[in-house]
C-alpha cells in the first residue's frame, strides 16, 4: 500500500463556538512535515448561534494559508448526517476524527500518519482520550468513575496492541483509510441529535470494520484532550447521557426488554430511589439509581416512538 501523502481532518460541530474555536486553535500547532497535505473539514450541523463565525475566522486564519479549510453545513440534523458529510467530501489517503470540543498534540497528525504506514495491513487506528475538567471533579464523579468515565470520554489502553470488539477507539479520536472509509458509512440511526445524546455511531462503524475481516490498531502516541466545560458536570448532564445510553440499547437490539410501561415504571421508581439516597446515602448508591432510571427512560422513550 502507497505511503500516505493527503490527510482529512473532519471535525463535525453544532452550537459550540467557544469550544470549537479552541478545538481550531489547537489545529494552528500540528506539525504534519511538508510531505502530507493537509486538509481541514469542518461541518456545521444547522448551528443557530456564532458558529460560522468562528469556522469564517478560521477560514482566514495564518492555518489556512498553509492548508485546506474545507467548510460545509449539514441541513439534515444529527451526527451521523454531518460525519457522512464528511465522507463524501473527503480526498485523502487517510481520514483522522476528532470532535469539536478537543485540544490536540502537534504530532497528533503525524502519529497516525506514521502508524499507518508502519501498518499497511491496518484500516483503522485509534488515540487516547484525555478529559481535562475546566474546575475540579466533583467528588460524586470521582468515586464514579468507573461507571461514568465514558461520560467524559476517557480512552486509554496500554501500549501497542490490535484493537477488537472489547478495545475500540471513541469518536473524538481515531483515524481510518478513507477508500474503507467511503464505502462504510455511519448508520443515521445512530449518534447524536442536537441534545439528544444517542451516540454509538463510531462503535458501529468499528464493528462492522472487524465482521468484515478489517483491522485495528491502538496508537498510543496520538493523544488529545477532551475539554469538559462545567455545565457538562451536572447531574442533569450525566443523566441525559445515560437516557442516550438506554436509546443505543435499543438501537442495538439490547433493550432490557420491550414492555414500554414496565420501563417507564422501573426509571420512575428508580428515580425515586435516586432522590431520596441523595438526600441519606454516599454518591455510590445514589448515582447507581440515577443511571438505571435514565437507562430505563431511554430505552421507553426509543420503543415508544
Amino acid at each position: 500500500m502507497n505511503e500516505i501523502q493527503k490527510v482529512d481532518v473532519a471535525v463535525c460541530t453544532w452550537n459550540r463556538p467557544k469550544l470549537l474555536a479552541d478545538t481550531l486553535k489547537s489545529f494552528s500547532g500540528l506539525v504534519v512535515g511538508d510531505s502530507i497535505q493537509l486538509r481541514v473539514i469542518i461541518v456545521d450541523n444547522n448551528s443557530t448561534d456564532t458558529t460560522q463565525d468562528v469556522i469564517r475566522s478560521f477560514c482566514d486564519s495564518e492555518f489556512a494559508k498553509t492548508h485546506t479549510v474545507i467548510a460545509l453545513t449539514e441541513t439534515q440534523q444529527g451526527h451521523t448526517f454531518s460525519r457522512n458529510c464528511a465522507v463524501s467530501a473527503a480526498e485523502s489517503d487517510l481520514m483522522i476524527w476528532t470532535d469539536d470540543d478537543v485540544n490536540v498534540e502537534p504530532d497528533w497528525v503525524k502519529k497516525y500518519v506514521d502508524a499507518a504506514n508502519s501498518n499497511a495491513e491496518v484500516t483503522f487506528f485509534g488515540g487516547v482520550i484525555n478529559p481535562r475538567f475546566e474546575t475540579e471533579m466533583p467528588s460524586w464523579i470521582f468515586e464514579n468513575w468507573e461507571a461514568l468515565k465514558g461520560c467524559f470520554a476517557l480512552r486509554e489502553f496500554s501500549g501497542d496492541l490490535e484493537l477488537d470488539e472489547s478495545r475500540l477507539p471513541y469518536g473524538a479520536n481515531f483515524a481510518i483509510r478513507t477508500a474503507i472509509q467511503k464505502q462504510f458509512r455511519f448508520d443515521h440511526e445512530l449518534g447524536r441529535r442536537g441534545d439528544d445524546v444517542l451516540g454509538e455511531d463510531e462503535l458501529d462503524l468499528f464493528r462492522r470494520l472487524l465482521v468484515a475481516g478489517h483491522r485495528g490498531h491502538w496508537v498510543p502516541g496520538a493523544a488529545l484532550w477532551h475539554i469538559i466545560p462545567d455545565e457538562r458536570v451536572t447531574e442533569k448532564y450525566v443523566f441525559d447521557y445515560f437516557v442516550g445510553q438506554g436509546r443505543a440499547l435499543v438501537a442495538k437490539g439490547e433493550q432490557w426488554n420491550s414492555d414500554v410501561d414496565q420501563l417507564r415504571k422501573e426509571s420512575k421508581s428508580e428515580y425515586r430511589k435516586y432522590k431520596l439516597k441523595r438526600l441519606l446515602s454516599g454518591p455510590k448508591v445514589w448515582v447507581s439509581h440515577m443511571l438505571r432510571s435514565a437507562l430505563a427512560q431511554g430505552q421507553a422513550n426509543a420503543l415508544s416512538e
